[in-house]
């Protein structure tokens, strides 16, 4: 949104050691059914992904952030995924394209010149190792984990978080994992060892600090309709984590979602009378989150979500900094502007989510006869601050223009709004609108 983007290559040539394959164009087409091309199409898996978008920003007045520019800003940015698998290795590497154009004036904070990375995503080796009777899935390489739950904010995501329900393009890279899996009949204990060092894109010195090397485990199962887990983790930054989650469905369209976490250190930014923010080290946080989803047959989908994070800025921390923006000097008064780089914003939280299901517009005649069934998705998110009166508005139209079910074209629409309360925190970002005219789709 507003923070310079750091690339790291340092664990790139591990990553590409693990998964990144070159294989020749001939070889990935079977052209005449030859001995040769033969075994290499059975294995060889192919996926490439895109997304152009047109993005309008408009920035508005914050006290935190003076020096920004006023007018709206256009930028048209680029993403092209391609996966490839091959027998046990997998590879996701991105390439991006970030302001190909920007209308903005050189000399304003909103220009930027072009960029490109080439990213690896994930690329990994899984195999399998028997100890006597116990058989074990292994896991290698720079790997995405994913053990939250939740819409719109995910506890457990302990590895590599990131912000959820992006309107723009988001690469979401994995840390160095290797992990040890053993699978019972409903069950499943992993061992984990991570490094998330070997991200390449960091947005902030506050994702940067927080970069850990650790090792954990994690238990998880299925009892009935209920699904549990339960995770310990330690690494250098935290010192130590424990943390679980509760899933369970009732009813025909009802399903509970919780989680919590407790950790012994964190790392945020903290301020004292007139001198500007430092990151400093903090001890004992509790993160919780609770959700419901209700679903029905026409369609329809709704998520109501709570979570509470004690790491982030509390109120009374925000409306200190608020009114110290007119006191101190101007350089002291921008520095409050690293609390919106921390992962919440505000400790209490409350996310609300409606969508339709493609397939609803065939309820209607009208809808129907414009072939809208099973093509077009509208999504609204909510997500409010309920201390200080702060709103962040969401939408987005996806229409399907083509899926043939290898490959597929999207056109979306999406915008998000903030507004509020004029002292909220919400209303003071710099960004006052964000609108988006996504293409995306698979080759």
């Amino acid at each position: 949104m507003f923070v310079a983007r750091k690339v790291k290559y340092v664990p790139v040539f591990v990553c590409l050691a693990l998964g990144v394959l070159v294989p020749s164009t001939g070889l990935a087409k079977e052209s005449n059914g030859s001995d040769l091309t033969g075994p290499w199409t059975q294995s060889l898996m192919l996926t490439v992904d895109y997304q152009l978008n047109l993005q309008s920003v408009g920035e508005q007045d914050s006290v935190f952030f003076p020096e920004k520019n006023r007018e709206p800003v256009q930028t048209v940015n680029g993403l092209v995924d391609i996966g490839v698998g091959f027998k046990a290795f997998s590879t996701n590497v991105a390439l991006l394209g970030s302001d190909l154009l920007n209308d903005a004036e050189s000399s304003s904070s909103a220009y930027r010149e072009q960029e490109f990375d080439a990213v690896v995503r994930e690329a990994v080796y899984e195999s399998q190792v028997s100890f006597g009777d116990v058989e074990l899935d292994v896991l290698l390489g720079k790997a995405r984990i994913d053990w939250g739950v939740g819409y719109g904010y995910r506890v457990l995501d302990l590895f590599n978080p990131y912000r959820r329900n992006p309107v723009g393009i988001q690469i979401e890279e994995g840390a160095g994992t290797l992990a040890l899996s053993h699978y019972g009949a409903s069950s499943e204990w992993t061992l984990i060892a991570t490094d998330s060092s070997w991200t390449q894109l960091t947005s902030s010195d506050f994702d940067e600090a927080n970069q850990q090397q650790g090792v954990g485990a994690r238990y998880y199962t299925l009892r009935g309709d209920s699904e549990i887990q339960a995770v310990g983790y330690y690494d250098n930054v935290r010192q130590g984590l424990i943390g679980g989650s509760f899933v369970t469905v009732f009813g025909e369209s009802w399903e509970f979602h919780s989680s919590a976490m407790m950790q012994r250190r964190y790392l945020n930014y903290q301020f004292e009378d007139a001198a500007p923010t430092e990151l400093k080290e903090s001890h004992n946080a509790v993160q919780y989150l609770m959700g419901v989803t209700w679903a029905n047959e026409a369609g329809h989908s709704v998520i109501a979500e709570y979570w509470f994070d004690e790491r982030a800025w509390s109120e009374q921390t925000w409306k200190t900094a608020y009114d110290n923006t007119s006191q101190v000097h101007p350089l002291v008064a921008q520095s409050y502007g690293l609390g919106y780089t921390q992962q919440n914003l505000v400790q209490h939280s409350v996310m609300l989510h409606w969508s339709l299901d493609p397939a609803a517009w065939s309820h209607w005649d009208w809808s129907r006869g414009l072939g809208l069934t099973d093509r077009l998705t509208p999504k609204i998110d909510l997500m409010l601050s309920p201390e200080d009166g702060g709103v962040i508005a969401t939408q987005w139209l996806d229409f399907v223009i083509m899926d043939t079910g290898d490959s597929n074209l999207h056109l979306e629409l999406a915008a998000r709004y903030v507004t509020g309360k004029s002292k909220s925190v919400y209303a003071n970002l710099p960004d006052r609108y964000n609108m988006l005219i996504n293409i995306k789709g698979r080759f």
